[in-house]
Protein backbone atom coordinates (compact mmCIF):
# COMPACT_ATOMS: atom_id res chain seq x y z
CA UNK A 1 0.00 0.00 0.00
CA UNK A 2 1.32 3.46 -0.90
CA UNK A 3 1.43 6.20 1.74
CA UNK A 4 2.37 9.82 1.21
CA UNK A 5 5.07 11.07 3.54
CA UNK A 6 7.30 9.11 5.91
CA UNK A 7 6.32 5.88 7.64
CA UNK A 8 6.59 6.18 11.43
CA UNK A 9 6.90 3.04 13.55
CA UNK A 10 6.59 2.53 17.30
CA UNK A 11 10.36 2.27 17.71
CA UNK A 12 10.79 5.64 15.94
CA UNK A 13 8.39 7.22 18.40
CA UNK A 14 9.97 5.62 21.46
CA UNK A 15 13.45 6.67 20.35
CA UNK A 16 12.14 10.20 19.81
CA UNK A 17 10.56 10.42 23.29
CA UNK A 18 13.77 9.18 24.89
CA UNK A 19 15.87 11.73 22.95
CA UNK A 20 13.51 14.46 24.18
CA UNK A 21 14.23 13.31 27.73
CA UNK A 22 10.98 11.54 28.60
CA UNK A 23 11.69 8.86 31.19
CA UNK A 24 10.00 6.20 33.29
CA UNK A 25 7.82 7.80 35.96
CA UNK A 26 7.36 11.12 34.17
CA UNK A 27 4.04 13.00 34.12
CA UNK A 28 3.29 14.03 30.53
CA UNK A 29 0.30 15.97 29.22
CA UNK A 30 -0.14 15.57 25.46
CA UNK A 31 -1.68 17.83 22.82
CA UNK A 32 -1.51 16.21 19.42
CA UNK A 33 -2.12 15.94 15.69
CA UNK A 34 -1.89 12.38 14.39
CA UNK A 35 -1.76 13.54 10.77
CA UNK A 36 1.30 15.69 11.50
CA UNK A 37 3.53 12.58 11.61
CA UNK A 38 2.74 11.33 8.13
CA UNK A 39 1.75 7.65 8.20
CA UNK A 40 1.97 5.96 11.61
CA UNK A 41 1.90 2.16 11.57
CA UNK A 42 -1.00 1.22 13.84
CA UNK A 43 -2.32 4.79 14.00
CA UNK A 44 -3.25 6.58 17.21
CA UNK A 45 -2.95 3.42 19.32
CA UNK A 46 0.73 3.09 18.38
CA UNK A 47 1.45 6.70 19.41
CA UNK A 48 -0.26 6.17 22.78
CA UNK A 49 1.41 2.83 23.46
CA UNK A 50 4.84 4.26 22.61
CA UNK A 51 4.42 6.82 25.39
CA UNK A 52 2.95 4.31 27.83
CA UNK A 53 5.92 2.00 27.34
CA UNK A 54 8.44 4.79 27.97
CA UNK A 55 6.64 6.42 30.92
CA UNK A 56 5.24 3.16 32.39
CA UNK A 57 2.46 3.10 34.98
CA UNK A 58 4.91 4.62 37.48
CA UNK A 59 4.20 7.93 35.73
CA UNK A 60 1.06 9.58 34.36
CA UNK A 61 0.03 10.04 30.75
CA UNK A 62 -2.75 12.62 30.32
CA UNK A 63 -4.61 14.24 27.44
CA UNK A 64 -7.44 16.72 26.92
CA UNK A 65 -10.80 15.01 26.62
CA UNK A 66 -13.05 18.01 26.00
CA UNK A 67 -16.43 17.24 24.40
CA UNK A 68 -17.52 18.48 20.99
CA UNK A 69 -20.30 21.03 20.84
CA UNK A 70 -21.34 23.92 18.60
CA UNK A 71 -20.43 27.19 20.26
CA UNK A 72 -17.47 25.78 22.18
CA UNK A 73 -17.18 26.30 25.93
CA UNK A 74 -20.11 28.72 26.17
CA UNK A 75 -22.18 26.44 23.97
CA UNK A 76 -21.68 23.60 26.44
CA UNK A 77 -22.27 25.82 29.47
CA UNK A 78 -25.50 27.34 28.14
CA UNK A 79 -27.00 24.20 26.61
CA UNK A 80 -28.88 21.26 28.06
CA UNK A 81 -26.13 18.96 26.85
CA UNK A 82 -24.92 16.37 29.37
CA UNK A 83 -21.31 15.19 29.17
CA UNK A 84 -21.08 11.46 29.95
CA UNK A 85 -17.52 10.45 30.88
CA UNK A 86 -18.32 6.86 29.87
CA UNK A 87 -19.67 7.65 26.39
CA UNK A 88 -19.13 11.20 25.11
CA UNK A 89 -16.45 11.51 22.41
CA UNK A 90 -13.83 14.22 22.55
CA UNK A 91 -13.26 16.89 19.89
CA UNK A 92 -9.52 17.02 20.58
CA UNK A 93 -8.40 14.69 17.79
CA UNK A 94 -7.88 11.04 16.99
CA UNK A 95 -5.17 10.39 19.58
CA UNK A 96 -7.13 11.70 22.62
CA UNK A 97 -10.37 10.11 21.38
CA UNK A 98 -8.59 6.75 21.17
CA UNK A 99 -6.82 7.28 24.51
CA UNK A 100 -9.85 7.89 26.77
CA UNK A 101 -11.47 4.66 25.55
CA UNK A 102 -8.47 2.49 26.51
CA UNK A 103 -8.24 0.19 29.50
CA UNK A 104 -7.14 1.85 32.76
CA UNK A 105 -7.79 5.37 31.45
CA UNK A 106 -10.20 7.59 33.41
CA UNK A 107 -11.64 11.03 32.69
CA UNK A 108 -12.16 13.93 35.08
CA UNK A 109 -15.71 15.01 35.84
CA UNK A 110 -15.68 18.35 34.11
CA UNK A 111 -18.21 19.30 31.41
CA UNK A 112 -15.99 21.62 29.33
CA UNK A 113 -12.35 20.67 30.10
CA UNK A 114 -12.36 16.99 31.05
CA UNK A 115 -8.89 15.42 31.29
CA UNK A 116 -8.19 11.75 30.54
CA UNK A 117 -5.36 10.11 32.50
CA UNK A 118 -3.52 6.79 32.79
CA UNK A 119 -0.94 5.61 35.33
CA UNK A 120 -0.61 4.71 38.97
CA UNK A 121 -1.49 8.23 40.18
CA UNK A 122 -4.11 9.03 37.52
CA UNK A 123 -6.86 9.43 40.14
CA UNK A 124 -4.83 12.03 42.03
CA UNK A 125 -4.47 14.09 38.87
CA UNK A 126 -8.15 14.12 37.88
CA UNK A 127 -9.92 14.02 41.25
CA UNK A 128 -11.87 17.10 42.32
CA UNK A 129 -11.93 18.72 38.88
CA UNK A 130 -15.71 19.06 39.17
CA UNK A 131 -15.23 21.23 42.27
CA UNK A 132 -13.09 23.80 40.43
CA UNK A 133 -15.10 26.83 39.25
CA UNK A 134 -12.25 27.77 36.90
CA UNK A 135 -11.96 24.84 34.50
CA UNK A 136 -8.19 25.27 34.10
CA UNK A 137 -7.41 27.15 37.32
CA UNK A 138 -6.13 26.21 40.75
CA UNK A 139 -6.41 22.55 41.82
CA UNK A 140 -7.38 21.39 38.32
CA UNK A 141 -5.37 18.66 36.56
CA UNK A 142 -3.60 21.40 34.56
CA UNK A 143 -2.54 23.21 37.74
CA UNK A 144 -1.44 19.96 39.42
CA UNK A 145 0.72 19.26 36.37
CA UNK A 146 2.48 22.59 36.99
CA UNK A 147 2.86 22.07 40.74
CA UNK A 148 4.81 18.84 40.24
CA UNK A 149 6.69 20.23 37.20
CA UNK A 150 5.30 17.69 34.78
CA UNK A 151 5.85 18.00 31.06
CA UNK A 152 3.68 19.26 28.22
CA UNK A 153 4.21 17.40 24.94
CA UNK A 154 3.03 19.19 21.79
CA UNK A 155 2.92 16.70 18.90
CA UNK A 156 2.70 18.60 15.64
CA UNK A 157 0.73 21.45 17.23
CA UNK A 158 1.78 24.82 18.62
CA UNK A 159 1.22 26.65 21.89
CA UNK A 160 -2.18 27.78 20.62
CA UNK A 161 -3.21 24.25 21.69
CA UNK A 162 -1.45 24.49 25.07
CA UNK A 163 -4.28 24.57 27.64
CA UNK A 164 -1.81 25.19 30.47
CA UNK A 165 -1.55 28.80 29.29
CA UNK A 166 -5.22 29.12 30.29
CA UNK A 167 -4.05 27.89 33.70
CA UNK A 168 -1.58 30.75 33.95
CA UNK A 169 -4.42 33.21 33.30
CA UNK A 170 -7.00 31.47 35.49
CA UNK A 171 -4.75 30.89 38.49
CA UNK A 172 -3.51 34.49 38.44
CA UNK A 173 -6.96 36.08 38.19
CA UNK A 174 -6.60 37.51 34.68
CA UNK A 175 -9.81 39.12 33.34
CA UNK A 176 -10.26 36.46 30.69
CA UNK A 177 -13.28 34.63 32.14
CA UNK A 178 -16.95 35.50 32.39
CA UNK A 179 -18.47 36.64 35.69
CA UNK A 180 -21.69 34.65 35.42
CA UNK A 181 -21.67 31.05 36.70
CA UNK A 182 -23.14 28.24 34.61
CA UNK A 183 -24.08 24.76 35.79
CA UNK A 184 -23.66 22.24 32.93
CA UNK A 185 -24.08 18.57 33.82
CA UNK A 186 -21.79 15.55 33.84
CA UNK A 187 -22.64 11.85 34.14
CA UNK A 188 -20.05 10.10 36.30
CA UNK A 189 -18.83 6.49 36.14
CA UNK A 190 -21.67 5.34 38.40
CA UNK A 191 -24.29 6.97 36.17
CA UNK A 192 -25.01 9.86 38.55
CA UNK A 193 -25.74 13.30 37.12
CA UNK A 194 -23.67 16.12 38.63
CA UNK A 195 -24.14 19.86 38.02
CA UNK A 196 -20.76 21.58 37.84
CA UNK A 197 -20.35 25.29 38.55
CA UNK A 198 -18.10 26.90 35.94
CA UNK A 199 -17.16 30.35 34.67
CA UNK A 200 -16.35 29.93 30.95
CA UNK A 201 -13.44 31.69 29.25
CA UNK A 202 -14.52 34.77 27.31
CA UNK A 203 -14.97 33.73 23.67
CA UNK A 204 -14.13 37.07 22.03
CA UNK A 205 -10.58 37.49 23.35
CA UNK A 206 -8.01 36.64 20.63
CA UNK A 207 -5.36 34.59 22.41
CA UNK A 208 -1.73 35.11 21.49
CA UNK A 209 -0.47 31.85 22.94
CA UNK A 210 1.95 31.15 20.09
CA UNK A 211 4.24 33.88 21.47
CA UNK A 212 5.07 31.31 24.18
CA UNK A 213 7.17 29.33 21.70
CA UNK A 214 10.04 31.79 21.48
CA UNK A 215 9.85 32.66 25.18
CA UNK A 216 10.07 28.99 26.21
CA UNK A 217 13.13 28.57 23.98
CA UNK A 218 14.77 31.70 25.42
CA UNK A 219 14.30 30.39 28.97
CA UNK A 220 15.57 26.93 28.03
CA UNK A 221 12.42 25.08 29.09
CA UNK A 222 11.46 23.65 25.68
CA UNK A 223 13.13 20.85 23.74
CA UNK A 224 12.22 19.86 20.19
CA UNK A 225 12.61 16.85 17.92
CA UNK A 226 11.17 15.91 14.55
CA UNK A 227 9.56 12.48 14.23
CA UNK A 228 8.40 11.77 10.72
CA UNK A 229 6.93 15.10 9.62
CA UNK A 230 5.88 16.08 13.14
CA UNK A 231 7.75 18.72 15.11
CA UNK A 232 7.32 17.59 18.73
CA UNK A 233 7.98 19.99 21.62
CA UNK A 234 8.49 19.09 25.27
CA UNK A 235 7.95 21.90 27.78
CA UNK A 236 8.54 21.97 31.54
CA UNK A 237 5.09 22.82 32.92
CA UNK A 238 6.13 24.16 36.31
CA UNK A 239 8.69 26.55 34.88
CA UNK A 240 6.25 27.66 32.17
CA UNK A 241 3.74 28.49 34.90
CA UNK A 242 6.30 30.46 36.92
CA UNK A 243 7.65 32.42 33.95
CA UNK A 244 4.30 33.34 32.44
CA UNK A 245 2.78 34.12 35.85
CA UNK A 246 5.36 36.89 36.18
CA UNK A 247 4.38 38.25 32.77
CA UNK A 248 0.63 38.32 33.53
CA UNK A 249 1.17 39.84 36.98
CA UNK A 250 2.69 42.84 35.20
CA UNK A 251 0.21 42.77 32.32
CA UNK A 252 -2.95 40.64 32.89
CA UNK A 253 -3.60 40.70 29.12
CA UNK A 254 -0.08 39.58 28.19
CA UNK A 255 -1.44 36.51 26.39
CA UNK A 256 -4.13 38.43 24.50
CA UNK A 257 -3.48 39.84 21.04
CA UNK A 258 -4.55 43.42 21.72
CA UNK A 259 -3.91 44.56 18.14
CA UNK A 260 -6.61 42.22 16.90
CA UNK A 261 -8.84 42.92 19.90
CA UNK A 262 -8.69 46.69 19.38
CA UNK A 263 -9.07 46.65 15.62
CA UNK A 264 -12.40 47.98 14.31
CA UNK A 265 -14.75 45.53 12.58
CA UNK A 266 -14.39 45.25 8.82
CA UNK A 267 -17.02 47.18 6.90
Amino acid sequence: MNHSGPIVRKRDLMEGWEKLGIRKGDVVFVHSSLSSFGYVEGGAKTVIESLMEVITEAGILAMPSFPAFVGGEYGIAKSEMIFDVRLSPTAMGKIPDTFWRMEKVRRSLHPTHSVAAWGKERDWLIEGHERCPCSCGRDTPFHKLCKINGRILLMGVGHSSNTTLHTVEDANGCPTRGCIPYYPKVVDYEGRIIAVETYPHLPDLPRDYDKADEICKQYGIQKEIKIGNSLCKLIEAGKLFEIFSEFVKVNPLFLINMEIYKSPPLS
